[in-house]
């Protein structure tokens, strides 16, 4: 089954991805903080990751650095309300799978994770 990680510190866009994704058959866990996120990371595997950047006053790219390290094969999206200008320069080599703008549409973020996962 795949296992999908969303991370952002919007309650009603971590219940909105939750059930977008389980709804395609995937198994999702979510989570509020970065701090949380890497939890999740170390005790899980997961496919794809959809992350906010800005979390609580705290910035997620630690986070996705150390997740990359833990899960090489882990795609992971970004939804941001910045632009893809704003954020490329934060990202360094990381390597991102997609940076999505929010306010984003549920059908975008369904096909966005398929072509992830294909």
């Amino acid at each position: 089954m795949t296992k999908v990680l969303v991370v952002d510190d919007d309650k009603l866009i971590r219940w909105s991805l939750k059930e977008i994704f389980s709804q395609e058959g995937y198994k999702v866990d979510t989570a509020s903080t970065a701090k949380d996120a890497l939890k999740e990371v170390i005790n899980n595997s997961y496919d794809l990751i959809f992350a906010d950047l800005e979390i609580n006053e705290e910035n997620a790219v630690e986070m996705l650095k150390k997740t990359k390290e833990i899960q090489p094969q882990t795609k992971i999206i970004i939804l941001s309300a910045l632009s893809k200008d704003q954020i490329e320069p934060q990202l360094g080599n990381l390597n991102i799978f997609l940076i999505i703008e929010k306010p984003f549409k549920s059908e975008h973020i369904k096909s966005v994770a398929k072509e992830a996962l294909d």
